[in-house]
């Protein structure tokens, strides 16, 4: 992350114990939501004996808990290529308004360097 990032938070120490804490919450309550679908799935099979139940819910579980693993990477690494994306870009727009001022302000210091050598 550049030191001169405008983006809040960018800054923010990524291994520090909040993160890990926020990092084991979200863990945790993808768990129990996989855990809850897997349970509702397994309620619509009411021929399933309790152990195939067991089975099938443990199975559906981790396969959640990966799918949702998976898409949380492909999120967190689209959210860096657009944070280094839209650095770029307003490093960009930043350094052209810098131009432009830095221009204008040659543009009317001629002008008025001008004005007054034509006034004396």
């Amino acid at each position: 992350m550049p030191e001169d990032s405008v983006f809040v938070g960018a800054d923010r120490e990524d291994d520090g114990p909040l993160a890990r804490l926020g990092d084991y919450l979200l863990s945790s309550a993808e768990v129990e939501e996989a855990r809850r679908r897997a349970v509702r799935f397994a309620e619509r099979l009411p021929w399933l004996t309790d152990a195939q139940r067991a089975d099938v819910e443990r199975v559906f579980a981790a396969d959640w808990a990966a799918a949702s693993r998976a898409i949380d990477a492909r999120v967190s690494a689209r959210s860096a290529e657009l944070v280094i994306e839209y650095a770029t870009r307003y490093r960009f727009l930043r350094t052209r308004c810098l131009l432009a001022v830095t221009a204008g302000i040659g543009v009317m210091t001629g002008v008025l360097g001008v004005a007054l050598l034509v006034a004396r």
